[in-house]
């Protein structure tokens, strides 16, 4: 959390048991005027907006937007 955002990250451990865990980003939440808005992140974990999604009133609605599957936040 910075600020009036939040980060959501996936994080991994190595697929061979061996090497370093990953982590990437999946969505963050920031809060405006509206509410709270969900942006996604592309595979170079830059930002984007999700425009298509309306923003909600609090932040467990939001995190409930980024765990709904037809959002498609986790690949």
């Amino acid at each position: 959390m910075r600020g009036s955002a939040a980060v959501v990250t996936e994080e991994r451990a190595a697929w061979d048991g061996v090497g370093r865990w990953t982590s990437r980003r999946v969505a963050r939440l920031r809060r405006t005027d509206e509410g709270w808005e969900v942006d996604g992140a592309d595979r170079n974990g830059r930002w984007y907006p999700c425009d298509y999604l309306p923003a909600v009133s609090s932040l467990d609605e939001a995190l409930t937007v980024v765990d709904d599957p037809r959002q498609a936040f986790w690949g």
